[in-house]
C-alpha cells in the first residue's frame, strides 16, 4: 500500500504540473491573440513581417494559427505568402544551444509568390558575423497550395508542396532541402494572359548551403539541384502589326500542347531533358486581316553535354512574323552572369526568317562593330543565316527594309531612314568577310553638337563597310566608305561657325556638298574628299566682301580624329565669276582664281588648327591689295599695273582658334611683284605689303584700322619687318 506522505507528495506534484499547464495556456495563448506577440515576431518590419488573425497552443511547442499572412525582404526579391490555418511545432530543447527548429509545419489554401523590386528599394546585404540563431525548417508542407506567382507570371490549380531551409542569422549561410511541389489542373498567366491550362506540374529542387554574397540573383543557379515537369494545353498567340510595324502579342483561346522533362544539376541541364511546345499563331497585319499559323518548339540536352534547339514557324504570302531555326551548342551550362557572349561563340547551325525587333542596335554591333554607325529604333529583320562555331558563314544574309540610321563623321551627325543589308561573302582571294551596305533615299546633316538644327539635306547617300568575319577582329580590320553626291545646303553661313573669326566669313549664299569618305571602325577618316560647290556665295575676307561661284575641294588623308589630325594635301579652292567692292565703295568684277594646299594638316582639337602652304593663281593681284588698302590708297603707277595679266601666289597659312595667319606671301604677274604677311584676329589686322614694278616700290603698314606707306627704301624696310610664322 501507498503511504499517505507519498499521496501527498504525487499530489503537489500534480497540482504543480497543472499549475504550470495552466499558465502555459494563459501565458501562451495570451501571447498568440495579443498584440504581445506581434511585437516580438516583427522587430525589423522592413526585413520581415508576420500577421494572424488568432492562435491556439494546447501543447508546449504546439502551435495552430488562423488567417496568416507573412512578407519579407531578402536583397531584390520581396515574397509574401498567406495561408487560412497553419499548425507546427517548435523544438523546444534546441532553443538551448540558440537553435530555432520547426520540425514541421501544415498550412491550408495556401497562396504566394515572389518578385524583384527596383534597385532603391534593395536591402543591403548583411556583413556576416559571429554568434546568431541557426533557423531550422525540416518541412513546411500544404496539401491545398492554390496559387503562386514570381512576377506577372501566376499559376493557380489544385496544389500540394513540401518545403524545407536552413538558415543562420547575423549574415550566416542558407540552404534549400530538398523541397517538392505540384499543381493539377493548373492554369498559367503572364500579365493575366492566359498560357496554359489544364496542366500537370511537378518540381523538385534543393539549393546547396551558401552565402548570399557569394550567390547573388541569377548566380544561385549554379548550387541548384532540381527537376520540372509540365504537361499542359497551350493558348494560342496572336501578333498584330502596329502601324509602325511591331506587334501586339497576346494569347488567345487555342488547342496547343506543351510537354517538358528537365533536369538541372549545379546550373548545368541534364541529359535527356526534353521540352516540345506547339502553339496556334494568329497574325494580324495591317489591314486586320487574319491569317493563321503554327509554332513549333522543341529543345534537347544531348547525351553530350549540348543543347538542340529547333524552331519553326512557316512563311505566309502575307509576309509577317517567320522562323525556321536548327541550333546546336556545345555547352549545356545556364548562361549565368551576362555569360550570353561566350556562348554564342559555340554555336552551330543554321537560322532563316522575318521578325520585328524594337531596337536593331545589335544588328551593327553583330555584323560590323562600327562604333559611329547606330541603327536606331525598330524594325523588321530578314535573315537567312549559317553558324558555325559561332561564327557566320558565307552565303549568311540579314536585310532591314527600313530602320532609322545615324552616323558620326568628322564632328557631324548624318541621319536619315535607311535600307540595309548584311552578307557574309569572300573577297577576291577567298577569304571570308563581314560587309554591311545602307542606302538612305533621303538625310539630313547637323553639326554633331547640336543635332536639332540641320545644315546638309540630300539624297541617296550610301555607307559601305567591310570587315573581318571574326567578331574580336572586326573594328582593327573594319573598312567603312560614306558617299553622297549634291546634297544642297540651303544657307552657306551654317558653315561660318568652321570658320576662324569675324574677319572670315560666309555672308551668305546656297550650294551643294559632294562627299566621299573612307573611314575606320574608330570613325577615323583614312582618305576622301569633300567637296562644296556654292552659287552666287558672299564671303567676307578682312572687310572685303566678295560675291560669285566657290568650289572648295577638300582632300583629306590620314585622319585620325581621336588624335584631332586631318591631311588637307590635295585640297584647291577655286572663286569664279567674282566682284568684291573696296573700302572706298569701288566695285571690282570678273575675277578668278584658284588656290591649292600643299602639306595642309588640320589639328582638329579646340582650338581648332589648320596649317600649310598654298598655291594660287589668279586674274590678278587686286584681290590681295585690297586686303590692306583701296587702289586709292597706293600710288597711281600700281593701278595700272593690277591688271597685267594673270598673277601666281605661294605663301604659307595658319589658322588656329580665331586667328587666320598668312606670311612669305609672294605673288607676281607679268610686271608686278608683291609680297605680304597678314595676322587676322577678331576685328584687329595687321600686316606688311610690299609692291614692285622695276626700280618703283612701295610698302604698306597696317595695324588695326591705321594704314601706313612706306615709300622711300620701302624693300628694306619690308625684309626689316619680322616673319609671322616660323
Amino acid at each position: 500500500m501507498t503511504s499517505p506522505r507519498l499521496h501527498r507528495r504525487l499530489l503537489r506534484a500534480a497540482v504543480s504540473l497543472l499549475a504550470l499547464y495552466v499558465l502555459y495556456l494563459v501565458a501562451g495563448n495570451v501571447f498568440l491573440n495579443t498584440s504581445i506577440g506581434h511585437d516580438v515576431v516583427n522587430r525589423k518590419p522592413e526585413k520581415f513581417r508576420m500577421q494572424w488573425e488568432g492562435g491556439l497552443t494546447l501543447w508546449p511547442g504546439q502551435v495552430t494559427l488562423r488567417g496568416i499572412r507573412l512578407e519579407g525582404l531578402a536583397r531584390n526579391i520581396a515574397w509574401d505568402v498567406q495561408a487560412e490555418a497553419a499548425r507546427g511545432r517548435i523544438a523546444l530543447w534546441p532553443l538551448l544551444r540558440k537553435e530555432l527548429r520547426f520540425p514541421w509545419i501544415d498550412a491550408d489554401q495556401v497562396t504566394g509568390g515572389a518578385r524583384r523590386i527596383a534597385p532603391r528599394e534593395e536591402v543591403p546585404a548583411t556583413v556576416a558575423r559571429a554568434g546568431g540563431w541557426q533557423l531550422r525548417f525540416d518541412r513546411i508542407g500544404s496539401d491545398s497550395l492554390v496559387r503562386g506567382h514570381f512576377g506577372n507570371w501566376v499559376v493557380a490549380g489544385k496544389g500540394r508542396a513540401g518545403f524545407g531551409f536552413l538558415k543562420r542569422t547575423r549574415g550566416g549561410p542558407m540552404e534549400i532541402l530538398p523541397s517538392t511541389g505540384s499543381f493539377e489542373q493548373a492554369r498559367v498567366t503572364v500579365s493575366d494572359e492566359l498560357l496554359l491550362h489544364d496542366a500537370r506540374i511537378d518540381v523538385a529542387f534543393a539549393i546547396a548551403s551558401h552565402l548570399g554574397k557569394d550567390a547573388p540573383g541569377m548566380k544561385k543557379f549554379a548550387l541548384l539541384d532540381g527537376t520540372l515537369a509540365v504537361d499542359g494545353r497551350s493558348a494560342a498567340l496572336q501578333a498584330a502589326v502596329r502601324g509602325d510595324g511591331g506587334y501586339d502579342f497576346s494569347t488567345q483561346p487555342g488547342d496547343g500542347e506543351l510537354q517538358a522533362k528537365l533536369a538541372l544539376v549545379r546550373g548545368r541541364v541534364q541529359p535527356g531533358s526534353t521540352l516540345e511546345w506547339n502553339a496556334p499563331l494568329i497574325a494580324i497585319d495591317a489591314q486586320g486581316a487574319r491569317h493563321d499559323n503554327a509554332l513549333a518548339l522543341s529543345l534537347d540536352a544531348d547525351p553530350r553535354g549540348g543543347l538542340h534547339l529547333l524552331a519553326k514557324l512557316p512563311e505566309t504570302d502575307a509576309e509577317l512574323l517567320s522562323l525556321d531555326a536548327d541550333l546546336r551548342v556545345d555547352d549545356n551550362t545556364l548562361p549565368l552572369d551576362g555569360e550570353w557572349k561566350d556562348r554564342l561563340r559555340t554555336l552551330d547551325g543554321k537560322l532563316r526568317g522575318r521578325w520585328h525587333f524594337r531596337s536593331l542596335d545589335w544588328l551593327a554591333r553583330l555584323f560590323i562593330g562600327a562604333r559611329w554607325l547606330d541603327l536606331d529604333g525598330h524594325g523588321t529583320v530578314e535573315a537567312d543565316v549559317l553558324l558555325e562555331q559561332g561564327h557566320l558563314l558565307a552565303g549568311s544574309v540579314v536585310r532591314v527594309p527600313q530602320v532609322d540610321a545615324s552616323a558620326r563623321v568628322l564632328g557631324n551627325h548624318i541621319h536619315g531612314v535607311a535600307r540595309a543589308e548584311a552578307v557574309i561573302d569572300r573577297d577576291a582571294d577567298g577569304r571570308e568577310r563581314t560587309r554591311m551596305d545602307l542606302a538612305m533615299a533621303r538625310f539630313e546633316v547637323s553639326p554633331e553638337s547640336d543635332r536639332s538644327r540641320p545644315y546638309v539635306t540630300g539624297q541617296d547617300l550610301q555607307i559601305n563597310l567591310v570587315g573581318d568575319r571574326e567578331l574580336a577582329r572586326m573594328r582593327e580590320t573594319l573598312q567603312g566608305r560614306v558617299r553622297f553626291r549634291d546634297a544642297h545646303i540651303p544657307d552657306l553661313r551654317a558653315y561660318n561657325r568652321y570658320l576662324p573669326n569675324a574677319e572670315v566669313q560666309f555672308g551668305g549664299g546656297s550650294g551643294r556638298l559632294t562627299g566621299d569618305l573612307r573611314l575606320d571602325g574608330d570613325g577615323e577618316v583614312g582618305a576622301g574628299t569633300l567637296r562644296v560647290d556654292g552659287k552666287r556665295t558672299q564671303l567676307v575676307v578682312a572687310g572685303v566682301r566678295l560675291t560669285g561661284d566657290v568650289v572648295v575641294d577638300g582632300r583629306l588623308r590620314g585622319g585620325d580624329l581621336q588624335a584631332g589630325n586631318l591631311d588637307l594635301s590635295g585640297t584647291s579652292v577655286q572663286l569664279r565669276n567674282v566682284s568684291f567692292v573696296e573700302r572706298d565703295g569701288r566695285t571690282q568684277a570678273g575675277w578668278w582664281g584658284t588656290l591649292d594646299v600643299g602639306g595642309g594638316h588640320v589639328e582638329w582639337r579646340r582650338p581648332a588648327t589648320v596649317r600649310g602652304r598654298i598655291d594660287a593663281r589668279m586674274k590678278d593681284v587686286g584681290f590681295l591689295l585690297a586686303l590692306f588698302s583701296d587702289r586709292g590708297g597706293y600710288p597711281a603707277w600700281i593701278g595700272r599695273l593690277v591688271d597685267s595679266g594673270q598673277a601666281r601666289m605661294q605663301g604659307q597659312l595658319l589658322w588656329q582658334g580665331d586667328t587666320l595667319v598668312l606670311d612669305r606671301m609672294h605673288a607676281a604677274n607679268d610686271r608686278l611683284i608683291v609680297d605680304a604677311r597678314m595676322r587676322l584676329q577678331g576685328q584687329n589686322q595687321t600686316g606688311d605689303l610690299y609692291a614692285k614694278w622695276g626700280v618703283l616700290g612701295v610698302g604698306v603698314e597696317l595695324q588695326g584700322g591705321e594704314r601706313k606707306l612706306h615709300l622711300r627704301n620701302a624693300r628694306e624696310w619690308y625684309d626689316g619687318r619680322p616673319h609671322l610664322l616660323r
